[in-house]
């Protein structure tokens, strides 16, 4: 996919790689460069835990010996001139939260590299799974239902919050969820009220996926 890239083996270059230099002296970092250099990162809409892509920074001094962080005793200082558009963690992770674009800047010891990234394409939610589909619970117990979002590439999704509601409350509803039927993540927590047969609806981004609960006395 676009915009997903990993550099697993840049990050271990900052972690293992090591100066030529014997000396017991705290080596000078002398370049700072960004791996991989992104130019897009998929992004989402405010109901999903949006997609991710990693960067590192590879270390160098002035001899084009590749330094760890711990040879410099100092760490790498991550900034996004747009967090609004993506954010990026400390350990070089950038999450898109909307379209847009925003320069992702990795610092130490007074040297950096920079990398202008844009947030091109939203995540779309093409069906939610409910599972299990099928299940019960007693009067005053509780069991938990998980909604699963599925993009249109097939892919599973990680909702941020999920709107649950019950077909009747007087039935079973839904606990963990607010005044509104939002609750955080993709799991919800059915209480039984009442004998009787209900449906359970997750709403993601829109989508909807439903389930049947059977509250026994």
């Amino acid at each position: 996919m676009k915009g997903l890239l990993v550099g697993p083996v840049a990050a271990a270059a900052i972690i293992a790689g090591c100066s030529s230099n014997n000396t017991t002296s705290t080596p000078v970092v002398a370049s700072v460069t960004m791996v991989p250099v992104l130019d897009s990162v998929p992004g989402g809409d405010t109901v999903l835990l949006i997609r991710t892509a990693q960067l590192a920074a590879v270390l160098k001094d002035a001899n084009g010996n590749v330094l760890s962080v711990i040879q410099t005793g100092q760490t790498v200082d991550w900034t996004s001139s747009a967090p609004s558009v993506a954010t990026v963690r400390q350990n070089g992770i950038v999450r898109g939260l909307t379209l847009g674009s925003a320069t992702i800047t990795a610092a130490i010891e007074g040297k950096s590299s920079s990398a202008a990234i844009k947030v091109d394409s939203l995540v779309t939610v093409a069906s939610v799974r409910v599972s299990p589909a099928t299940d019960s619970v007693r009067v005053d117990s509780t069991v938990s239902l998980r909604a699963r979002p599925i993009g249109a590439a097939g892919d599973t999704l990680r909702a941020a919050f999920t709107i649950w509601t019950s077909s009747d409350t007087t039935v079973a509803k839904v606990s963990n969820a607010d005044s509104t039927g939002v609750a955080p993540g993709n799991t919800a927590v059915v209480t039984g009220v009442a004998a009787g047969t209900v449906t359970i609806t997750a709403k993601v981004a829109g989508v909807s996926g439903t389930g049947s609960m059977k509250v026994k006395p």
